[in-house]
Parts: C-alpha cells; structure tokens; sequence
C-alpha cells in the first residue's frame, strides 16, 4: 500500500468542495486549482492551498494536463482526483500521471480509454455476450445507406461523446441526411472526433445506471442501482436510489453484469455501468462512466458508503472491506440537480451573479454546492448551482422531504430551475412512477402551466403586503426602533398601483407601527410584520404565514415564496412624493417647508437669506438609494435653515423657514 499525502483535485465547483471535505477528513492535505476569472471560487477558500492556472479558455486552464501536472508536482502533491467533467475520462491524464509517479485516483489508463469511446466500448462488451443495442457505424454517407426503414426510430451518437452532448433522435427517414451531418459536425466540435454511429432507439425507455467499486486486488462489488430518467437535453436533473420500478431479478442481472464488464477490463476505483431499459425489464448496455457521478449522494445515501473515500482508499491500495453479500441497501433516497437555467426558454443557460442563496438544513437534506451569496456563475461553465439529495424509509417520504427542501430554498439574482422541479416531483405521473427518459419532452408544457396555476393559486394579497413592507426598508441599516420609523415618505393613507405579474392591483393601505392594513381591488386584510432583512420578509395575517426572498432587478422586484418566484413593482411612489414636494405648498404657501420623507440630507444648495425663483433647488434628500431635490414652491426667500448636510430627518420635518418675495401674492405664489 502506497500512502497518499495531498492530493490535487483537478476540477472546480461542488465535486471539487466534495473531495477536498472527504480528503481532509481523512487527514490529507489538499490543493485547489483555478482559473484566474474565477476570482476567489469557494473550492478555493476550502483547500489548504490553492494554485492559479492562469486566465484563459478551459483548454488553457483546467483542460491544460501539462500545467495541471506541474502544479501537482510543485506543490508536493503525490495523487490527483480529477472529480467529473473536464478530465475525469482522459486516458491522457493518467497516463501523464503514471509518467511522473503521480497517483491518479481512477481508473487504468486502459480502461480509461476502451470506455472512453463509445465505439470500442460496444465492441468490448459485446464480446462478453452482454445484451446490447443494434450498432451501426461510418462516415455519415455510408451510415445514410446502410439504415432501412425498420431501423427507425433511432438515435445517433458520438464516439467519443458524453454528457448528452453530441445524440439526436430520429424518427423520420428524411431527416437523416441533415442530422448525421449535423451530429458528426458537433461531435468534432465538442471532442475533436468527429466518429459518429446509430443505435436502435427504444421508445419507452427508462435510465438505469449500477454503481461499482473496485480494488487493486481484483475484487469488485455493486451498489445497487440509481434511477436517472427525468432528463433535458439527455442530461439528467432528478435521480433516486433505489428504481422505483425495477424488480428483484433484474437489479440482480444488472448488478453481476455490471461487475462482469469491471472485472473484465481490470477496471479500478467509482465507475458507473448504465442501461436502458425498456417496459419489460429487458435490459440494454448504454455505456460506462470511468469516474464519479454527479448523482453518487443517492447511493451513499441509501448504502451509508462514502464513494470518495473509498476511491481514495482504493488508490492506496486497500481492500474493499466487504463482500457483495455484506452490502444492503435501506430506504430511498432523491437528488435534483439546481441549474441556472430557464426551463420556460428551452433550458437555456442563465449565467450571473447569484445575490443569495440560502438552502435549509434543520431535516434530513443534504447540500452539495461550489457556490455562495455573492459568487458568479460562468458561462464557461457547467451552470449547476447545488444538488440537493434527500433520504426517507420509503419514496413517499424521501419525495415529501425533497419537496419540503426545494419550498425552502431561496435563490435570488439568477434564473434558475427551481420551481421546475418541484412541478416534476408534483406530477401525478412521476408520483405514480409511471415516467421514462421522456417524460420532460411529452409534458413540459404541463409542467409550465402547472408553475403558473400554482402562481396563480397563491396569496397575492399576501405577496403585495410582503413587497410593501420589502420597499419601506429596502437598501436600509436594521434597527431595534419600528418599522414604521423608516417609513418616511409614507402617509397615513397610500394608494399604488401593484403589477403582480401579469395582474394589476389597485391597493389602498394604512399603517399603525407595525401593522400594514391593506386593502387590494375587493379585498382587505392585516398584516404584522414578523421579520425584515435585506434578503427576507416575514408576515404574518388572520390567514397564515408568508416567508418570502427577494432581490431587485431593475425596476422590478423578484419574490419568491415557496419555490415560486414572482416579479413585482408599482406605480404610486414617485407620483406621490412629487405631489408631497410641490402640492401642498402650492395651495396654502406655506412659510415652512418640510421633509416630504425620511431620509438623509446630502447637500444645501441655498444660505439664508437667499431669494430663489420657483423650481429652483432648495436641497437634497437621500431615501431608498434614490436622490430627491427639495424644490422651492415658488418665489421665496430663505428665513432660517433648520437642517445640516448629513443630518437624517424625518417625515413632516421642517427644512428651512421662508417669506414670500415682495410682490408676490402669498395665495397664488406662482
């Protein structure tokens, strides 16, 4: 057995968070790599040291094997983890690892490559007798003459693909031509091979992968199996553990044949053996994954076996500690994956900066995530924001949690999936198990209108409320006096107009302290504030509670309550703090001028016994990041100035006292 000391994670985000938190657990040092765009990424802050790659592309950066490899060694690492993604399945990785007597904590270089190429995979395993999909390969015009019409439908992938990039499905025969061009155009892009072929697509099929482990000491045992069907753009975002569906003697065949294929290629360390499997538990080799899986929380989850730290102790050469027969599932557990995505525009990505992100943690859930408050997604990038994973003693309890985990969730300054992926986990077919890998593409639609019924059904009283009581103390310091203390520019009888949405809302409200009594269109209701932050409000009705976070795009607020985000803004302010500036004044003439809000007084622009015209600026005012010139209401002198630069003041307060300029009637000062 060699001892591993520091070990060098090449990757980046929650994988690279994951590793560095089990390696040092283990009393290994680590050392964190990253680009220089990146700033200070938090798998950074987490490792004992943390090495730049330089500023550039990804091929420049975490693709670059040679600055990889020398970072390793300069900084007196003796293994690299290279996670998922990037270079976790290049054979040229390892073997650059071998060359310079460097552990790498995955498989051997050969099976690295065999599996790495979906071509040499099929002809592998097809050796072993393993039930497999019909394959036909080529240049994309001799593929187009050897495919008949009963191959249809089929699906044409890359060779060197993965990731659910580089795969088109295709039904109808005169669609060929232009998507193996295509697929063999993108394939070359994406992999720098542009080697395409076409398999038989089932139609129904459901995504079932067996997690495996293997040692130096040619012993290889299965975890069971995870459930990854609920998949976009052939990338999944919801798996479980155990399959819902898949029944005793299957998970049986699957396992042994999965541990087959390992011990077959002398495969080493976490690999992953996927299968489709159609409506009759037939079951069919799609590939094999040689390192990490992004959705491995399931299985640690359901079998209690740390995955990264058995690829660690397996590096190392120990032994597996158990046998298969030793190794038991109990419960079930759920992961969805939270992307900076927009489900409503083809799942773009959507990346920005993230203003909170606040994820429970008083139940059973488990957060795994690269990201905080404050930090970046890429567009370079995978967008994932955090995988979320929940366990129970049955499916109904493990979906009951992960529903719970999702409602309580708060992401704010970024497009995201969330409330998508509540509508799946609340769909009456996923509940009833009754989904395969098409499930997003025949209900998508359903899934959008479920969103916004859901918007719809929830209390927009209570959400205007919230955004009345977010706007009085947005962008202020908290303090122990009320509320109702910082809200100035408010009088005892306000009227807005609220866009919820795609509604409009005329509201009337009044205050007393804490105390907001609304009422909107042909309802009223009263409301406590509970709790305001500068991310959160609390409220609280005859009704019920609302807890909802916020942020400010533009002019427009972004309130999400329960996973559902709404935008919000309103007409009504700035028509009546100009009313409050000029109005009264003009009807009465007032000899004292008073402040129409609470607010900060930034600059006096007049001295005392100044003559100004009417409009002219008097002073300003600083309230909710806004600036608000004091303007004269008309041609005046300036008595008394009551107020300093940097003073606050208050609602009503007065300002400055003046007289009216000889010859001017004091009832029409205009």
């Amino acid at each position: 057995m060699k001892q591993i000391n520091k070990i060098l994670v090449a990757n980046r985000g929650e994988i690279a968070v994951r590793i560095i938190r089990t390696a040092r657990s283990m009393g290994i040092t680590t050392v964190a790599i990253y680009a220089g765009q990146e700033g200070q990424p938090m798998h950074r802050d987490h490792a004992d040291e943390a090495w730049s790659l330089g500023t550039g592309s990804l091929e420049q950066t975490y693709l670059h094997i040679d600055r990889i490899i020398d970072i390793a060694l300069n900084s007196g690492a003796d293994a690299i983890h290279p996670g998922y993604g990037f270079l976790a399945e290049n054979p040229d990785l390892a073997l650059a690892c071998r060359k310079n007597g460097l552990t790498l904590i995955g498989p051997p270089e050969k099976a690295i490559r065999i599996m790495g190429n979906k071509l040499q995979a099929a002809g592998f395993v097809g050796s072993l007798e393993v039930p497999m999909l019909q394959i036909k390969t080529g240049p994309p015009k001799d593929l187009a003459q050897k495919v008949s019409p009963e191959d249809f439908p089929l699906m044409i992938k890359a060779a060197a693909g993965g990731g659910g990039k580089g795969m088109r499905i295709v039904r109808n025969p005169k669609q060929l031509h232009e998507a193996l061009t295509s697929t063999a155009r993108e394939a070359a892009n994406y992999f720098g091979d542009d080697a395409i072929y076409v398999e038989k697509y089932i139609d129904n099929p459901r995504h079932i992968e067996i997690q495996i482990l293997a040692d130096l000491h040619h012993h290889v045992v299965h975890l069971f199996e995870r459930e990854c069907s609920i998949q976009r753009r052939h990338q999944k975002i919801i798996e479980e553990a155990p399959a819902p569906s898949l029944d005793e003697k299957t998970r049986h065949q699957m396992g042994e044949t999965a541990i087959r294929i390992a011990r077959e290629i002398g495969y080493t360390g976490a690999g992953t053996v996927e299968f489709l499997v159609d409506d009759h538990q037939n079951f069919y080799f799609l590939e094999m994954n040689t390192r990490i899986q992004v959705e491995h929380p399931v299985t640690e989850m359901i079998t209690g076996i740390d995955l990264v730290r058995q690829q660690i102790l397996i590096a190392s050469g120990h032994p597996l500690p158990w046998s298969q027969k030793e190794i038991a599932f109990e419960g079930h557990a759920l992961e969805t994956r939270i992307y900076a995505e927009d489900p409503l525009n083809d799942f773009m990505p959507s990346p920005g900066t993230i203003r909170s992100l606040s994820a429970p943690g008083s139940y059973p859930v488990r957060i795994d995530t690269g990201v905080r408050s404050g930090d970046e997604i890429f567009p370079d990038y995978d967008p994932l924001i955090a995988k979320m994973a929940t366990w129970g003693n049955d499916r109904s309890q493990a979906l009951d949690r992960m529903q719970k985990a999702l409602k309580d969730t708060a992401i704010t300054g970024i497009r995201n999936n969330q409330a998508y992926l509540l509508a799946i986990l609340q769909n009456p077919y996923f509940l009833d198990k009754a989904f395969n890998t098409r499930f997003i593409e025949r209900h998508h639609e359903q899934l959008k209108v479920q969103i916004e019924v859901q918007k719809q059904n929830q209390d927009h009283p209570a959400l205007i409320a919230g955004y009345i009581f977010i706007q009085s103390l947005e962008g202020r310091p908290q303090s122990p006096e009320p509320v109702w203390q910082h809200l100035g520019y408010w009088r005892l009888h306000m009227e807005w107009q609220v866009q919820l949405d795609n509604q409009l809302y005329q509201c009337w409200f009044t205050r007393d302290d804490d105390v907001l009594y609304l009422h909107t269109n042909n309802q009223k209701e009263q409301y406590e504030l509970v709790e305001l932050t500068h991310e959160r409000v609390h409220i609280r009705s005859p009704r019920g509670e609302l807890v909802g976070y916020y942020a400010l795009e533009k002019d427009t607020m972004k309130l999400t309550v329960n996973g559902l985000t709404h935008d919000l803004n309103h007409q009504g302010y700035l028509q009546t703090l100009q009313n409050k500036k000029q109005g009264p004044q003009q009807q009465d003439n007032t000899s004292a001028i008073h402040s129409p809000m609470f607010g900060k007084v930034l600059s006096i622009e007049v001295h005392e016994n100044a003559r100004v015209r009417k409009g002219q600026t008097l002073m300003v005012l600083e309230a909710m990041k806004m600036e608000n010139s004091i303007q004269a209401p008309g041609d005046i002198t300036i008595k008394n100035i009551l107020v300093e630069e940097g003073q606050q003041v208050k609602d009503g307060q007065r300002l400055v006292e003046t007289t009216p300029l000889s010859g001017v009637s004091q009832k029409n000062p205009a």
